[in-house]
Order: C-alpha cells, then sequence, then structure tokens
C-alpha cells in the first residue's frame, strides 16, 4: 500500500476513510482523531489520565502530552499477583518516558484488600467488581485533587463491545453516558470524564502505541479471559471488517439514542463517603461494608 496523502509506503488502511497512511500521516490522523474529542465538547484544564499500563491508555497519555491540557496520570494497583506488578512497571516507565507525573493508588494500603481477596469472599465475577472499584477510586482521586476531567483509555471498539454487552443482558442506562465526553456534576462529586480515543480502533491503538514506542505490559488480566465483552469485541472486528465504518456508525446511532433518553434517575452523595450514587449507599460502599462483615466473621 501507498499512502493515500504523499505515497510513501503506507504502514495502516483506515478503511472506514477508505485510506491509507504512512507513519507521518498516521501520527496525523490519530492526534487529530483526539483532538476532534476536546475541540467538539470544549474539554480543558486539567486532567488526570487513568494509566493501566496497556496499550491503550499509553497510547492516550502520548496523544494528550501534544495537547495544551495539563495532563497528569493515575496507576490503581488491585493487588492481583503477578499481573499488578507488571502493569506498574510498565505504567512507571511510560510515565517516565513521556516525562509525566504519576501518582500510584494501592487497594490493599488504602482499603484492606485486593481482588483476589475479594473474589474468594464475594464469590462474584471479578470483572465486575474490578469495574466498580475502579470507577469509584478514579473519580473519587480527580475529585479531592482538584482535576477537571477523568480521561480514560477507552477507544471504539470497548466502547460499543460494552454496549453490546449490556444490550444483550437487557440493560439500557449506558446509553445514557454512551458519549466521549460527560460533564462534571457536582452533586455526587462527579468529575467531568473524557474519552480521548472514542473515534479510535483497538488496531489504530496498537499501531500508534508501537510507532511511539511505549514500554506496554503485555500480559493478560487473569480474570479477563473469560469475559463476555472479549467475544463482542471480536464479533464486531470482523462486522467491520466487512462493513468497513459500522463501528463508527454504531457509536453514532447510539449517542443519538442517548441524547433522546430521559435521565428519569437522581443522583444523591452516598450517605457513607457522599459520592454519586442512584441508591443511599453506593456499589462501592457496599461492597467494603461486605468486606469487612466477612472478615470479622
Amino acid at each position: 500500500m501507498k499512502c493515500s496523502v504523499c505515497s510513501k509506503e503506507a504502514i495502516i488502511e483506515v478503511r472506514w476513510k477508505g485510506k491509507a497512511y504512512c507513519e507521518t500521516h498516521f501520527r496525523g490522523y490519530f492526534l487529530g482523531q483526539v483532538r476532534k474529542v476536546f475541540d467538539k465538547f470544549g474539554v480543558k484544564g486539567k486532567i488526570c489520565l487513568a494509566l493501566s499500563g496497556g496499550k491503550d491508555s499509553a497510547a492516550c497519555l502520548e496523544a494528550l502530552t501534544h495537547l495544551d491540557v495539563d495532563v497528569e496520570a493515575l496507576f490503581i494497583d488491585l493487588g492481583i499477583p503477578g499481573f499488578s506488578e507488571e502493569c506498574r512497571e510498565a505504567a512507571e516507565a511510560i510515565a517516565a518516558k513521556l516525562d509525566v507525573d504519576l501518582h500510584v493508588l494501592n487497594l490493599q494500603a488504602n482499603y484492606g484488600t485486593t481482588i483476589p481477596s475479594l473474589v474468594e469472599l464475594e464469590g462474584k465475577k471479578p470483572c465486575s467488581m474490578c469495574g466498580t472499584i475502579r470507577r469509584y477510586l478514579m473519580n473519587k482521586y480527580a475529585y479531592e485533587h482538584g482535576f477537571d476531567y477523568l480521561a480514560t483509555g477507552h477507544n471504539l471498539s470497548d466502547q460499543l463491545a460494552f454496549v453490546f454487552n449490556n444490550l444483550a443482558n437487557v440493560y439500557l442506562v449506558p446509553f445514557r453516558e454512551i458519549g466521549p465526553v460527560l460533564r462534571p456534576r457536582e452533586e455526587g462529586k462527579l468529575v467531568g470524564k473524557v474519552k480521548p480515543l472514542y473515534y479510535l480502533t483497538d488496531e489504530e491503538c496498537k499501531v500508534y502505541s508501537e510507532l511511539a514506542g511505549l514500554p506496554i505490559c503485555e500480559d493478560k488480566c487473569p480474570y479477563a479471559e473469560t469475559a463476555t465483552t472479549n467475544l463482542m469485541k471480536r464479533w464486531l472486528h470482523s462486522l467491520d471488517l466487512e462493513m468497513p465504518g459500522v463501528l463508527r456508525r454504531f457509536a453514532e446511532s447510539f449517542m443519538r439514542i442517548s441524547e433522546g433518553m430521559e435521565r428519569d434517575e437522581e443522583i444523591s452523595g452516598c450517605r457513607i463517603c457522599g459520592y454519586a450514587t442512584t441508591a443511599g449507599v453506593c456499589k462501592f460502599c457496599r461492597l467494603m461494608r461486605r468486606v469487612r462483615r466477612k472478615s470479622r466473621g
């Protein structure tokens, strides 16, 4: 393939555009898609990037260093033997390479538990508990440290797999929050959320992280092997091969559905921690309360 812009050798084909790009012009395309999110929704100020050590959050952090924003990174150590250590080392190396401040929050040190301990105590699906914990801690940290937005490395493939998985389980609430940006809400102490990679696919993020020479963690979480979202991703990728651009059209359709849905859930402050919940006590505090009871028992 030849680059559609300069005719040099292309390294990737962006099929929804019907174009191929060399290294230089692919970087321009990638950063343009990230900048599109910030410009379209007026995102600015102090950004906290949730850095996992994987390709997506690493590519996201590198891209944000090219934008006119103040960005710092946050790594959450969930205490998964071997995997958490590898991810933390990668996150530290990425932050050092990009000269970005990295903050580490340790679940064991701060709350006296780990994901393996919770799985043993609760007997529930680890991915669900992990998601609850990460969302809570990321927002809490960003809110308490004065960040305007919390950025995550969720890309287009991730977002659509998440939505289709919820559709398969007749859970429609996520449609209300499908877009690339959620505004801050003081009720419930919610910082703004931004997904800079919203218009970019798995493959594009992988290629970009490789071009940037980022020292990412290649290991996969041992608990994620049976995650149904992985099945959804494989289906979506195969569909996009047959119908170039269908992922972006799905995202656009879901965003329009989201805009038309009524917000019938009221956000209030948790009675224990004060952070957002639609019930009296948030899911994180309910989980931690059960852990304490079982530990004493």
